[in-house]
Formats: structure tokens, C-alpha cells, sequence
């Protein structure tokens, strides 16, 4: 369910490999389960050592920390946005663009408890006070039909790149809730691909990078 990037005394960067929730959720088991199985001392920490979390469909790179200072040091680092992290995925249609920005505020649907919508100017049809959500975008390879894009999402909202693409009608492939699902693509084709932060004990820059690529994915999600 997982694969170690990378690990040293204070942190443990995985690959999540398959398309479950990070954390154990009432009556189901999460990647945490079997992190904790071979990191134990994890179960003392807040998420289990979790800095962040991935939607379930989302696969690629996860930081976690291994004691509580390095804990609250990286959500301090993440409350601050001084986590840099870049995801990769594969969008329906050809971008005419090499790069583009998109800058919608994000709220929660009327209509659905698992959707999230894009609010337009005059968009009253929504749940709660919309969040400020900034995706940017460019592009990596054109298909015939799909594009494959790099991605930086500077605010973290629920959803975020998922609902950003949808309304600018290239929707991530694979994904059931935003857009038609296609046995072509089994899930949803995003990648957390690279975090990058500076230790906040020592000042020192860490980059790490997820072994999965777009077409790799199809050898853990089939």
C-alpha cells in the first residue's frame, strides 16, 4: 500500500500506492494501518505522523514526521505556505496554453456532501463561506486526447486542482465525481509528485520526489 522515498530520524516520505484514505476512518482501515505496522511509535503522534493528507483517490508522495517537534514544525510550515508541493495529472482534452492560472474561490456543494463547486461571480447555489483557491498550471505532454500537466496548488482547500479543472472544462481523467468515468483510466490520474520545505530544526532544504509517474499509476490501480 505504500513505498518508503525517503527517511532519516525525523521524517518518513512515502508513496501512497493505492487509492485509499490516508487515515483509518470509522469502520474501514487506512494507509495509516499499515504504516503503523512497521512504524509503531507513529500511534503517539496527532494523524499518526501525518503532516497532510491526500484525497482517497489521490496517489503519490505523503510527509510525515516522526516526533511532535518536527510535527507542528511542518504544520507551522504548511499554515505559513512554505511547503512547496507539485502534482502531475492527466486532464481530458488538449490545452491550447503552454501554461494558465486558475483563481476561483471553492465552496462546498448544496447539492452534495462529497462534491466541491467552483464560485462564479452571482454562484449562490453552495454551502459555507467560500475559500480563497489559487491552482497554476503547465504543460508536460499533449495526447491526442488528455494533456498531462504539472501542477501548484498555493492554497490547500478540499478538492482544489479536481473542482479548478472541471471548470475550465478539462476535468483530471479517471475522476467519477467531476466528470464522466471512463474504464480507460480505473481512477483518478493525480499524482502528488514533489514536496519541498526547509527543516525547520536545522534550515536545511529537502526535496522529495514520488517514484509514480501518469503511467505507472496503471500497474497499482488496475
Amino acid at each position: 500500500m505504500f513505498r518508503v522515498i525517503y527517511e532519516d530520524e525525523n521524517y518518513l516520505a512515502i508513496d501512497k500506492l493505492l487509492p485509499v484514505p490516508c487515515l483509518r476512518q470509522e469502520g474501514s482501515s487506512g494507509l495509516s494501518d499499515d504504516v503503523l505496522l512497521e512504524y509503531p511509535t507513529l500511534s503517539n503522534l496527532p494523524d499518526f505522523g501525518f503532516t497532510h493528507r491526500l484525497d482517497n483517490e489521490t496517489l503519490g508522495l505523503i510527509l510525515l514526521a516522526k516526533n511532535l517537534t518536527h510535527y507542528e514544525g511542518i504544520r507551522a510550515l504548511f499554515k505559513n505556505k512554505e511547503m512547496k508541493k507539485t502534482y502531475h495529472a492527466r486532464v481530458r482534452g488538449v490545452l491550447k496554453d503552454d501554461e494558465g492560472e486558475i483563481d476561483y474561490p471553492v465552496a462546498h456543494s448544496k447539492k452534495s456532501n462529497k462534491r466541491m463547486v467552483v464560485v462564479m461571480p452571482g454562484y449562490r447555489i453552495y454551502r459555507g463561506e467560500p475559500r480563497t483557491a489559487f491552482t497554476s498550471w503547465k504543460i508536460l505532454n499533449r495526447r491526442t486526447d488528455s494533456t498531462d500537466l504539472e501542477l501548484k496548488a498555493s492554497t490547500g482547500v478540499r478538492h482544489q486542482i479536481r473542482v479548478h479543472l472541471e471548470s475550465i472544462g478539462h476535468p483530471i481523467c479517471g475522476d467519477a465525481l467531476y466528470s464522466d468515468y471512463s474504464e480507460d483510466y480505473p481512477s483518478l490520474m493525480l499524482i502528488s509528485k514533489t514536496i519541498t520545505f526547509n527543516c525547520p530544526s536545522t534550515g536545511k532544504e529537502i526535496k522529495l520526489v514520488s517514484t509514480l509517474s501518469l503511467d505507472s499509476m496503471f500497474n497499482y490501480i488496475r
